[in-house]
């Protein structure tokens, strides 16, 4: 069978957003999802994942909204005069590039958030929307020295070593990055195999990512992205998407499933 893991990216960005993550986890095909470990919100989201005790929660590396986990005086390039992290027009428009150092720090330090929330250290982690080959560079070599998984986003057309222990990924596939795709993703999108899932290599896990959930000020205010969410998390709830994935035999699983 084909294995394929579907994630719901951004748990802990908002409480509209955790409750529809929760819903895309408990009614839809969602099988894992990350969460921002350094916004107000995470708590919340931890609490709401009390309800399902056997999710798979990994780390959504954020370093692009609120305020940074570590030290601000520790990131001068990554933080404004106030603190909080630039947006991402700041990197867009800017052109700027990440700071190893700063990256390592920042990351570490929401691992560490991670596991005052949950309890332990996060056993996947990857970047929210926007990073570069030196956040790739980071992951892979935090991945390796704490043992963990990562998906490296950023590098182009560079190959990667395989992490020791883990199955390997193949197809990633965020699915707001698509051109195609300009008010989130409908069921007609999985019956018509628009993402070609049925002609990937069975022996690697594809890997999917949503933008699921409801909308609260805090998104309408804080979001590029907002009404998509709502049509993601009805599409992935949706039964005849469900129904697809069975009649053409995918097994989804998690990040946690990726360790041999």
């Amino acid at each position: 069978m084909q294995k394929i893991i579907i994630n719901a990216d951004d748990f802990g960005l908002s409480e509209a957003i955790n409750y529809g993550i929760i819903k895309a986890l408990s009614e839809g095909i969602a099988s894992s999802t990350l969460l921002m470990p350094n916004l107000p919100t995470a708590a919340h989201a931890v609490k709401l994942a009390a309800q399902l005790p056997d999710l798979f929660i990994g780390q959504h590396t954020n370093f692009l909204l609120g305020k940074p986990c570590a030290d601000a005086a520790l990131l001068p390039s990554m933080v404004d005069s106030d603190g909080n992290f630039h947006r991402s027009s700041y990197y867009r428009t800017q052109k700027r590039n990440f700071v190893y150092e700063e990256v390592r720090i920042e990351t570490i330090a929401q691992m560490e958030r991670f596991k005052s929330l949950l309890g332990y250290y996060p056993q996947h982690i990857d970047c929210h929307a926007i990073g570069d080959e030196t956040v790739d560079q980071v992951f892979y070599d935090l991945a390796q020295e704490y043992h963990i998984h990562t998906t490296l986003k950023y590098s182009g057309d560079k190959i990667w070593p395989s992490l020791p222990g883990y199955i390997e990924t193949g197809a990633l596939i965020e699915v707001n990055g698509l051109s195609f795709i300009n008010e989130g993703t409908h069921v007609h999108h999985f019956l018509d195999d628009a993402f070609n899932l049925l002609n990937q290599d069975k022996n690697k896990v594809i890997e999917m990512h949503f933008d699921v959930g409801f909308l609260d000020q805090f998104i309408l205010d804080n979001s590029s992205l907002t009404y998509p969410r709502c049509r993601e998390l009805d599409t992935l709830c949706d039964p005849r998407v469900a129904q697809w994935f069975t009649d053409n035999q995918f097994e989804l699983i998690s990040f946690g499933d990726l360790k041999r």
